[in-house]
């Protein structure tokens, strides 16, 4: 199509007008681009702006937190410090007061102790530092140890020196004691505070005394970085820079700690300690034995529960316990199968030890939780149809939701109990136990069980396996909860005895990540306790204030009380009160009890083993209040009661090398009796001693000591007769409602001064019978007293149950009657010098013994020359033998089997005693007499307890966990 010029030109105008309008569209776009990149420039540049804000933001916050963690790490550190040394601070003060109460507290933290408050005495301190005098009060040696800091930073408003002041009119008078407080001086941790550039991290510590007066408040305060000038970039408020304005970043912790004074062991023993089969521990031991090097000196023996039942499983155990031996790394006789060494250790699964062709598995972890220990390779053993569960005798599963199983073990009924009822109140409620209508320590068929659901009529304590009548995981058994603390080095034992290993078999199962077993413990950690810890002048003492012993004994045989020293009991009634003189006729005596007026002593000990006779005076079944057993009374009390606190009194001055000999008896065949030795023990024994002429005395008559001086009087010849100012007393078949306490024989005469408990005696607070009768129950203001300790008897010698206890699984022949079995409970802090338990017992609380053997001292010495053995002088529970060092008692394992029981050896007066020893021909006529088995011992630690006055023990500290915080408020 042509186009004419007009149109051309009118097209050309339209073009040019398009071309302008894009010329100026392009110029537009250029201006948004400049825009945009003008915006991008502001952006980029906010962000910059912004990035770089953020990060000194970030540095800041950065810079923030590692001063909040270095003033936490600091206000940490303090407060480690500030309770390790309220720790060393209080266990300088040692008091015979049994506890620390809101009026004996501030006393002792103040140091305004008298001498109407007890006895006290203040330790020297441990921690390296000098002081000006003896710190009077805890908060004064506090004062010293701070003040002994070196490193410290002032701070404007805390002095550079401790400062015992009142507390501050901010603080809460309901809360926080008015005197006493301990504010100390701000000490660096990490860098010398003495150079200007340096700005270090600091802890300061304030005390403040508690409104309660028993509890301490440990204030501290951590400082991120201190100068003179504080730390930089921290103000009070805005942005100035005057030096006066700066400070550190702080953090505060507290936490309170209760002054308390508190055994910390389940026994603590200056002789060795030995645990036998058949016995439970819940606590600490605490060994202070150390002559390791005489023959048995182990300080302490453990074996297994498990021995002894079968040849089969001891040959299990042997090699369990050679594992143990080469790769236990922890010391506590259970090997963990996941452990690179432990496990690795333990004996292979194929090895078929009843040889029935198939692998016995015997090292299984039966109770899944992670170890295996000895209770495992029980529970394989006895567990025939593998179910988990080992199903015990039918007289132990009368009643029980296993009566009617099959019997998988009934090898020993003891230990099945010890296992089966062991930690009763399984589910923590409280509520535990049982009513125990026959008395016998046991739960039988039919006796009601206290904690029981009544929404589905179910038992939660059963339910949970306490005396199921199977032994299963449930009873997480181990042979103790608790640790061994011993003073011995591991490396002196080993040396004299070899691989200590073999001395202690038994799980140990130990909280707070504690070692099982800890050597080379100081004398901080087990403090010594002797004759010189106690006191008489106590409440608990004063309370044996009823009538004398022989109005007692007069009044209830309805005659007066001069007329017993030629009274003749005429009465055939076994159940009447009656009184049987020393001195009566021994003829008579036995024709009307069946036993001789004379013993053995220890009773019932093995014919070789016993150490005196003695004659005793009987007294049965009679009831006594609040008495004091006067010295020299060397009793027999048969079917007893005693009510209140019984207190044996003795001479306490019986250092005399040859105390334990003077009266000493001995078997005369031709008079058919035991008479006193004739041997001379002292210069009185020659007429020189009374003439002064030395043809009247042999050679070596210098060799020989003094006579004894007695009350002040020199006593020779029958007046010398230390029975005569001493008291061994047995009490048999009695009750104790209430304590027996002792005065504190200077040394320790066994011989002499020795209590022994057989039979059935028990022990209790409240009369199992007649609770309501006032006669038979202690008062209430004694019973406060009471209830701190069953016995307290330091540098005596105790057995509790005798060497042939009878147990309540004893099963008598047809014919045979047996004796009572025994069940002693005792509760509180347990005092002795040397104890020995045996039978069925149960103790609840601490045992504290006081003896510690020394060759060559002591009993071990005869007129001057060392005899005996350190190591035959042990705190025994449970049943041991001669091979162990218990020379009064049998090894069971070699005992002969007449008519399928193991017999002690024959009784030929048929007074149930073994006359003549096991391996000797039998009498012709003579009886039997019967092993009555280990019986079971269960020792509680129970630190709740309040300890009875007396005792003179350092004051301690008790963390209260929940009262930690953070902050001032």
């Amino acid at each position: 199509m042509k186009h004419t010029r007009n149109e051309c030109d009118a097209g050309s105008v339209r073009a040019g007008g398009r071309g302008r309008a894009r010329s100026r569209l392009r110029w537009s776009r250029r201006g948004v681009a400049s825009v945009l990149a003008m915006m991008f420039v502001v952006i980029f540049g906010s962000l910059a702006v912004a990035m770089a804000i953020v990060s000194k933001g970030n540095l800041r916050t950065a810079q923030t937190h590692l001063h909040v963690l270095r003033a936490m790490g600091a206000a940490d550190t303090g407060m480690a410090i500030a309770k390790a040394r309220l720790l060393e601070a209080t266990k300088r003060f040692v008091v015979d007061r049994g506890q620390i109460d809101g009026d004996l507290g501030p006393k002792l933290w103040r140091g305004t102790w008298s001498a109407s408050d007890g006895q006290s005495r203040v330790m020297a301190t441990t921690a390296g530092y000098s002081e000006a005098r003896v710190p009077t009060g805890i908060a004064e040696a506090l004062s010293n140890a701070f003040g002994a800091d070196a490193n410290i930073v002032s701070i404007a408003g805390i002095s550079d020196d401790p400062e015992i002041h009142a507390a501050p009119g901010s603080a809460d008078a309901s809360v926080y004691g008015a005197e006493g407080w301990l504010t100390c001086p701000a000490v660096a941790i990490d860098l010398d505070a003495g150079v200007s550039t340096n700005h270090p991290a600091a802890f300061q510590v304030t005390y403040a005394p508690l409104a309660n007066g028993t509890d301490v408040r440990i204030i501290v305060t951590g400082y991120s970085s201190i100068s003179a000038l504080g730390g930089s970039d921290y103000h009070y408020g805005g942005s100035g820079t005057s030096s006066t304005t700066l400070r550190p970043l702080t953090r505060v912790i507290q936490q309170d700690f209760r002054i308390t004074k508190q055994h910390e062991h389940a026994v603590l023993s200056p002789s060795r300690i030995m645990l036998g089969k058949n016995v439970h521990i819940t606590g600490n031991l605490g060994g202070r034995y150390t002559d390791v090097a005489q023959n048995d000196g182990h300080p302490i023996v453990m074996r297994s529960d498990f021995q002894h039942l079968n040849a089969t499983l001891g040959l299990k155990l042997e090699a369990f316990y050679n594992a143990v031996s080469t790769g236990d790394r922890d010391n506590d006789n259970r090997m963990r199968v996941s452990h690179p060494v432990e496990g690795a250790a333990l004996p292979g699964a194929a090895e078929d030890y009843d040889e029935d062709g198939q692998p016995d598995n015997a090292f299984a972890d039966a109770t899944g939780d992670g170890y295996v220990d000895e209770f495992d390779i029980f529970l394989n053993h006895y567990d025939r149809d593998g179910d988990g569960k080992v199903v015990l005798s039918s007289r132990l599963t009368a009643g029980t939701p296993a009566e009617g199983l099959t019997t998988e073990f009934d090898d020993d009924d003891d230990l099945a109990q010890l296992i089966d009822a062991n930690n009763p109140d399984r589910n923590r409620n409280g509520v535990y136990g049982f009513i125990d209508d026959n008395r016998n320590g046991t739960w039988d068929e039919g006796e009601t069980i206290l904690d029981r659901d009544a929404r589905n009529n179910s038992y939660p304590d059963q339910v949970l396996g306490w005396r199921d009548g199977v032994i299963d995981r449930k009873d997480a058994y181990v042979k103790m909860n608790g640790r061994i603390m011993l003073s011995a080095s591991q490396s002196a034992w080993n040396t004299a005895q070899g691989d200590y290993h073999q001395y202690i078999q038994g799980g140990i199962q130990t909280s707070n990540g504690d070692a099982p077993l800890r050597f080379d413990a100081s004398a901080d950690e087990l403090p010594e306790i002797n004759a010189e810890s106690f006191s008489t002048n106590t409440a608990l003492f004063e309370a044996a204030d009823g009538a004398a012993f022989a109005n007692q004994v007069a009044a209830q045989l309805g005659v007066s009380a001069t007329d017993l020293a030629t009274y003749t009991e005429a009465s055939t009634n076994a159940t009447d009160a009656r009184y049987f003189r020393a001195d009566m006729d021994n003829a008579t005596v036995y024709s009307m009890t069946g036993r001789h007026i004379y013993e053995r002593m220890p009773f019932n000990a093995p014919v070789q083993a016993y150490s005196d006779w003695y004659y005793r005076a009987r007294y049965e079944n009679m009831v006594f209040n609040n008495v004091q057993i006067p010295e020299g009374n060397n009793a027999l009390f048969i079917n007893c009661t005693f009510v209140g606190v019984t207190f044996v009194r003795t001479e306490t001055a019986n250092t005399h090398s040859n105390w334990s000999q003077y009266g000493k008896m001995e078997w005369n065949a031709s008079q058919n009796r035991p008479v006193e030795v004739t041997t001379p023990l002292d210069k009185s024994d020659f007429a020189r001693y009374f003439t002064g002429n030395p043809i009247d005395g042999p050679t070596n008559y210098d060799e020989f000591p003094d006579p004894p001086v007695i009350d002040g009087v020199v006593r020779t010849g029958a007046a010398r007769n230390t029975k005569l100012y001493s008291n061994n007393i047995r009490f048999h078949d009695c009750l104790f409602v209430g304590s027996i306490v002792s005065d504190t024989p200077t040394q320790y005469t066994h011989v002499r001064n020795k209590m022994q408990f057989t039979g059935s005696t028990r022990f209790a607070t409240q009369h199992p019978t007649s609770p309501e009768d006032p006669d038979l129950n202690p008062s209430l203001e004694d019973l406060v007293q009471i209830e701190k300790t069953s016995m307290m008897m330091p540098n005596y010698s105790v057995d509790i149950g005798q060497f042939n206890s009878p147990t309540d699984s004893y099963v008598p022949a047809e014919g045979e009657d047996a004796p009572s079995p025994q069940d002693v409970k005792l509760k509180g802090t347990i005092v002795a010098g040397v104890l020995d338990v045996r039978g069925n017992s149960e103790i609840d609380g601490t045992l504290l013994l006081t003896f510690m053997p020394v060759a060559g001292e002591g009993p071990l010495q005869n007129n001057g020359v060392a005899v005996g053995n350190p190591a035959g002088f042990n705190c025994t529970l449970g049943y041991f033998g001669p091979d162990d060092g218990d020379g009064e008692s049998l090894d069971p394992t070699t005992l002969p089997i007449v008519d399928g029981v193991r017999v002690v050896g024959w009784d030929t007066d048929g007074d149930g005693i073994a006359d003549v020893p096991h391996d000797q021909a039998r009498p012709s006529g003579a009886a039997a007499v019967p092993f009555y088995g280990y019986g079971r011992i269960e020792l509680k630690w129970n630190p709740n307890l309040p300890m009875p006055d007396g005792i003179m023990l350092p004051v301690n500290i008790l963390s209260l966990a929940t009262t930690y915080r953070e902050g001032r408020h």
